[in-house]
């Protein structure tokens, strides 16, 4: 995962996103992004530690999309416009390090299962064409 946050974080700082990792927050305090200020906020202590990697693209993905004022991960706002757009983003941000690093997935379970996409989400993955699986 180390690995994997260090490629989010370059992405971030490459498309002029600032970002912050936190371990001060808790655990069911969800990961957020900031529009107006251009900063994502990451819950490095979330209650579903394999869903932070996830979490980071998608917050990324808010600023990324133009959302503005503060966005916040949760699974409960899975099915708002934004939040939609935030998880698409999110997955094609993944997919680049996909296949930037020649990662191939069997389906669009086991891609969710590595990057911490909630399962419910796998139709979307399924839907981006540059899926691999």
């Amino acid at each position: 995962m180390n690995e994997l946050m260090e490629w989010l974080a370059n992405y971030a700082f490459n498309h002029n996103i600032g970002y912050i990792f936190t371990h001060q927050l808790e655990a069911d305090t969800p990961s957020s992004s900031d529009g107006q200020e251009r900063l994502v906020i990451i819950n490095m202590e979330w209650k579903n530690r394999e869903e932070i990697p996830f979490s980071f693209a998608h917050e990324i993905g808010h600023i990324l999309n133009g959302d503005k004022g503060i966005n916040k991960f949760s699974a409960k706002t899975i099915g708002l416009k934004k939040e939609y757009r935030a998880n698409l983003t999110g997955i094609d941000i993944l997919l680049k390090y996909c296949n930037k690093h020649d990662l191939n997935f069997d389906s669009p379970i086991q891609f969710c299962e590595r990057f911490g996409v909630p399962l419910q989400l796998d139709y979307l993955v399924n839907l981006r064409s540059d899926f691999n699986g």
